[in-house]
């Protein structure tokens, strides 16, 4: 009887046997696992209120963005029309300020009356001709110069019907520096009939490729022009008094120019005078940040001269980590210091609706945000890969 008792088991060993055995099949192990996907599905359903808060002054839908909030076009100095920027056409032929010109004079048809000199024109626009005297020469073309000698001969007796020819030996010209983003700075002798824009930017090789739009001038004024601007005038029995000038050779002239603008307006009144500085503006790249529910999240560059558009950035990320992530977040800092913008946009309007694909600026930062169907979608997921890896040991 004893020995019945101790090798037959009783209830509570048998019941002990096969909870010990339950335990420890994957069977027994699904109700626990099931209960943990449970929990984090009700965990889930508080988050399902992102997206809905209301929106505050700085949120604005990409319908209805307020004028002055878009994002410019991004503009390329490169494709512009430079013609634009050149300065009024000299003929080739005018004679000019500082510019040397050979002038031969042939008195009668004997070569002891020909004479041949060369002479500089002054600031003031005469040339000082030997025997002549000063003659007015800037500004004349070469035959207006020809006639002009010939007529101050007569007038002065000095010849009855000379034959004057005036030719242009050597053009004055402009030492200009040009810096910045061009393809060859560094001093340029520029002739002063071609010291305009457009001219300067051709001898210093024309723009790099990392040249902004914006170009300053600086011009210096010569001694006598700081005196004149110092001039004021002031009534003294009728006569104008000067009140004082600046002692210094030079002083500082500027003006920024804006090349799109100007190319736009025709502009064509941009000279450089001697000694005149030329600054180009070097760019950095332009980019935007991606963050979110990308691929590859960072920064994406501007293609160069072109816009980036929201589609086209978070391609450019890797699109979407979600098969339902739509809802995108264009966070825009208008002015240094100012509190940013934050514009909502839809992914899937974008593919059709151009006031959703976002012209991009440069700075932005775009997020692709959880919603609550990226959040259904990712707890889904989860319960997926939970119950098929409870399930997989019973196979």
């Amino acid at each position: 009887m004893d020995e019945h008792r101790l090798t037959t088991p009783g209830p509570d060993a048998s019941g002990r046997y096969r909870s010990s055995r339950d335990s420890r099949s994957p069977a027994g192990q699904l109700p626990f696992d099931v209960r943990s996907v449970r929990w984090l599905a009700l965990a889930v359903i508080p988050l399902l209120s992102i997206g809905c808060a209301t929106l505050n002054d700085n949120h604005h839908y990409a319908t209805h963005i307020p004028a002055g909030y878009d994002a410019p076009p991004n503009a390329n100095p490169l494709t512009i029309d430079f013609t634009q920027l050149s300065g009024t056409a000299t003929d080739s032929d005018v004679i000019g300020k500082g510019d040397v010109i050979n002038v031969n004079i042939a008195a009668s048809i004997s070569t002891r009356d020909l004479f041949s000199y060369s002479v500089r024109v002054g600031n003031d626009g005469h040339a000082d001709l030997p025997l002549i005297g000063p003659v007015r020469m800037a500004g004349l073309s070469l035959a207006e110069a020809d006639a002009t000698i010939t007529q101050a001969c007569s007038q002065r007796g000095l010849y009855r019907a000379p034959n004057v020819n005036v030719t242009i030996r050597q053009r004055k010209t402009n030492r200009i520096l040009v810096v910045g983003a061009v393809k060859d700075p560094g001093l340029k002798e520029i002739p002063v009939a071609e010291s305009d824009l457009l001219s300067i930017l051709f001898h210093a090789g024309g723009l790099a490729d990392d040249a902004g739009a914006s170009i300053e001038i600086r011009n210096v004024l010569t001694r006598d022009e700081t005196m004149n601007e110092a001039i004021a005038g002031r009534g003294v029995n009728g006569t104008v008094a000067q009140t004082g000038y600046s002692s210094s050779n030079v002083a500082p002239r500027s003006v920024t120019i804006d090349l799109i603008s100007a190319a736009k307006s025709g502009a064509n009144d941009y000279f450089v005078g001697d000694r005149g500085v030329v600054v180009v503006e070097k760019t950095e790249p332009k980019a935007v940040y991606v963050t979110g529910l990308v691929r590859k999240p960072g920064r994406v560059d501007f293609p160069k001269g072109k816009d980036l558009r929201l589609i086209d950035a978070v391609s450019l990320s890797g699109w979407t980590s979600s098969q339902v992530a739509q809802k995108v977040y264009v966070m825009r800092q208008l002015t240094p210091g100012a509190n940013p913008i934050v514009i909502e946009a839809s992914l899937s309007k974008a593919r059709h609706d151009p006031r959703h694909n976002l012209r991009l600026a440069p700075g932005d930062t775009v997020t692709v945000e959880h919603t609550p169907a990226t959040i259904m979608m990712e707890a889904f997921q989860m319960i997926r890969v939970g119950v098929s890896s409870s399930l997989n040991p019973l196979f």
